[in-house]
């Protein structure tokens, strides 16, 4: 909560310090790190977080942790390099100029993969105390950075990615050395992660990464359709003031997906109170951007209040996002990879659709309520497998009743 608290003062400075342009190119390129961030996991990490959710020794569990990061070791080069690589291509494909900023931003992208490894670590050995000082640190160099930068009145797009960049390179070093990874007596680790990853993590990887892609591709596809660079550029920064705004609705609710992760594992159901209080927030919240929303960001966000009637479909999509959070958790918990695979990919087909479709018609704000559908969708679709789960749960233990009465 504190990181969020951070977030919305970075928030600030990004839109009353930068012309609109500037902020537009910045979200464009973190849109492009961030998606191609997630192609070189392939469910590796996901797979450690099982096993180290499995692992009860604390030597064993360091030395898990050591296989992990000597995989994001290997990833965070290749995909510096990737990053490097790809910045003329997507210059062609965008008609953009953005090839020297993403240049720049190369070596600092090395970072990236270690944020979902650290996450996902912290996440397994239920080190939660671990994975919110990571976050708080994070948001708070790139808060320190932009502060910096602004008063200098060096705050650029360039300048703003390397921020980020480098707040969580900060962070991701410190938590490292407090995780203490063993890298001796890697290879049980390393074969057992790899099997993890090739009957759980792909699927989980395949889930991430689709889902990623509803939830980021809106970024893309708006720069992609929506005429020449510098109109796309004010339109994108238009359209992340308050989709930024929105988004701490759901993050309570991802609290509460990661903090029961491992207890999650050992349960049959998720308990109906985190069901009920869960809803009874992400509503309330939901209800309250909706109506004070456009005040906060007319005083807040002044050069952006002509953006506030896409803060309805962002607390929609957000009330959405933060419901099928405890589902997500239980199910990945459990295993069901496939099942969650299934669900983001669905998603994705229906998000990536109705941009293509919305977007050149209805600009950002069909965007907005494209993402508020597909998250609903991804809700209704997460409850489902739940309620299969469920059954199959309680199928199994009549037949094994049976077999003992028997």
């Amino acid at each position: 909560m504190l990181s969020l608290v951070i977030g919305v003062l970075a928030n600030l400075i990004l839109g009353n310090a930068m012309i609109q342009t500037e902020l537009g190119r910045f979200v464009f390129c973190q849109s492009v790190v961030l998606m191609a961030g997630l192609f070189f996991e392939v469910g590796i990490f996901s797979a450690g977080a099982r096993v180290l959710a499995l692992v009860k020794e604390p030597e064993e569990q360091k030395r898990a942790v050591g296989a992990l990061v000597a995989a994001a070791l290997v990833i965070g080069i290749l995909f510096a390099v990737f990053i490097a690589a790809a910045s003329y291509p997507l210059d062609l494909i965008f008609h953009r100029n953005d090839r020297a900023l993403l240049m720049g931003a190369a070596a600092l992208a090395f970072f990236q993969p270690f944020q979902l490894m650290i996450e996902q670590s912290c996440t397994g050995l239920n080190q939660i105390q671990r994975l919110s000082a990571f976050q708080l640190l994070a948001a708070a160099a790139n808060l320190l950075i932009l502060a910096v930068l602004a008063l200098t009145d060096r705050l650029t797009a360039s300048a703003a990615l390397l921020s980020y960049l480098g707040g969580l390179g900060i962070a991701s070093l410190w938590i490292l050395s407090r995780l203490r990874p063993r890298f001796r007596g890697l290879g049980p680790f390393v074969r057992l992660t790899m099997a993890e990853t090739k009957s759980y993590g792909f699927n989980i990887y395949l889930a991430r990464l689709t889902g990623a892609a509803s939830s980021r591709l809106d970024n893309l596809i708006i720069g992609y359709f929506l005429g020449r660079a510098s109109l796309s550029d004010a339109l994108l920064a238009l359209y992340s003031i308050p989709q930024r705004l929105a988004a701490p609705i759901a993050t309570l609710s991802r609290a509460v997906g990661v903090t029961r992760f491992r207890a999650f594992a050992g349960l049959p159901r998720i308990p109906a109170r985190i069901l009920k209080w869960n809803a009874g927030l992400l509503l309330i919240g939901s209800i309250g951007m909706a109506s004070a929303g456009p005040v906060v960001l007319y005083y807040l966000f002044p050069k952006y209040r002509e953006a506030a009637p896409l803060l309805i479909p962002f607390s929609v999509l957000n009330f959405f996002a933060g419901l099928f959070q405890p589902y997500n958790s239980f199910l990945a918990s459990h295993g069901q990879g496939a099942a969650l695979r299934n669900v983001a990919v669905a998603v994705t087909i229906t998000s990536v659709v109705g941009l293509a479709i919305t977007v050149p018609r209805f600009g950002i704000t069909g965007a907005a309520w494209t993402g508020a559908v597909a998250m609903a969708l991804d809700y209704l679709l997460h409850l489902h497998y739940y309620r299969k789960f469920e059954k199959k749960a309680e199928l199994d233990l009549h037949r094994a009743e049976h077999a003992i009465d028997g």
